[in-house]
């Protein structure tokens, strides 16, 4: 399923590198970082990361920012998110905001 990168404007994100349950940040970010996203891309990404220390016990959560001011926090290590499950939830939001300016325009 593909994110829909150009509802999104931006992403923020807080995980521990080492943890496990970090994982789902980790490759969704990497999802996110093209060279279409970067600053002066065609669809820029505003993305902020905080790398928490080695032996923190923060839960890992990232919060993306559509088009239209919605955003969209997700709790990953307490939901116990995969990666499949993020990119699901963002595409179902995306989708959904697609659908609403077409509907506009």
């Amino acid at each position: 399923m593909p994110i829909p990168i150009s509802v999104i404007t931006t992403f923020r994100t807080t995980f521990n590198p080492f943890s496990q349950a970090s994982r789902p940040c980790r490759l969704f970010l990497s999802l996110l970082r093209t060279p279409n996203t970067v600053p002066g891309g065609a669809s820029f990404i505003d993305i902020k990361v905080n790398q928490l220390p080695r032996n923190s016990t923060q839960e890992p959560t990232m919060t993306i920012g559509f088009k239209g001011g919605k955003e969209l926090t997700l709790e990953v290590g307490k939901r116990g998110l995969k990666i499949g499950d993020v990119v699901e939830e963002v595409s179902r939001v995306g989708r959904q905001l697609e659908r609403e300016a077409s509907l506009k325009g």
